[in-house]
């Protein structure tokens, strides 16, 4: 009779022995940690700056900027920091960087554009100093400020035939930078006509040495007008002559056009 009873008795054993272990490898089995999240790395980088206006008083401007937004980590603290190139306020100019800081470096991860104002307080009253900021050099104009002209500079030359409003008219013609001078000859400016002889070709030319005319086109006779924006184009001409210009211009003067060689 005994042994009818062994083998459910060692069955009941078994399966308490195994549900004690279980037990206890359940309880001695930490929880796996999760993972950390690194903190954002912030970069400090140059801002986009859009306007400039007086501040409060002589010694104060506020900058415009915009930074970018529309994602987490786009920008935070604009603020203006000295210029480590050269000393901050000098004489003639002060010279500042407007910067940020972003941790969205991610491609399309800041898809906008947020303004801001960075308040800046000098040293002493900017007075007619042009300001500089991020390289770019702006000047007051009584109410607000002005980009300074890369050609012109803070104050336009009156002479409506100084070298850098040719250069400007020139420039927008995208000619390389570097064959500006090289590429326009005046032949004739009174102030409110300009006659210059391009050579469009001046790209084929080495950079340095005399003056080049390619093989690949002579150079072309061309008439601008004077308006407050500064020369603009009339027309082109083929042969160059009098009678041609004047038969595009009647306006334009005689006496000009007597002068051309």
């Amino acid at each position: 009779m005994t042994r009818k009873f062994v083998a459910p008795a060692l069955i009941v054993l078994a399966v308490l022995a195994i549900g004690a272990l279980v037990y206890t490898f359940t309880r001695a089995t930490p929880p796996t940690p999760a993972t950390a999240t690194a903190p954002p790395h912030w970069i400090t980088t140059s801002a986009t700056v859009d306007g400039v206006r007086p501040g409060p008083d002589a010694a104060s401007v506020v900058i415009h900027v915009s930074l970018p937004a529309g994602g987490p980590g786009c920008s935070r603290s604009p603020r203006v920091e000295p210029a480590s190139e050269t000393p901050a306020e000098l004489a003639t100019t002060v010279q500042a960087n407007v910067v940020f800081e972003s941790a969205n470096q991610a491609q399309g991860g800041c898809p906008t554009q947020a303004p801001a104002e960075v308040p800046f307080t000098l040293a002493a009253p900017l007075g007619d100093r042009p300001l500089v900021l991020n390289f770019e050099a702006w000047h007051p104009t009584g109410t607000t400020f002005a980009r300074c002209d890369k050609f012109l500079g803070c104050k336009p030359p009156a002479e409506h035939c100084a070298a850098g409003w040719v250069d400007r008219v020139v420039f927008d013609l995208d000619v390389p930078v570097k064959h500006l001078e090289r590429a326009r000859k005046v032949l004739a400016c009174d102030g409110s006509w300009l006659v210059l002889a391009l050579n469009r070709h001046v790209g084929e030319c080495p950079t340095e040495g005399a003056s080049c005319v390619p093989d690949s086109g002579p150079s072309q006779r061309v008439v601008y007008s004077w308006d407050p924006r500064g020369w603009q184009l009339e027309t082109g001409t083929k042969t160059g002559t009098c009678n041609e210009i004047r038969a595009a211009l009647p306006k334009f003067p005689a006496a000009l056009c007597a002068k051309l060689p």
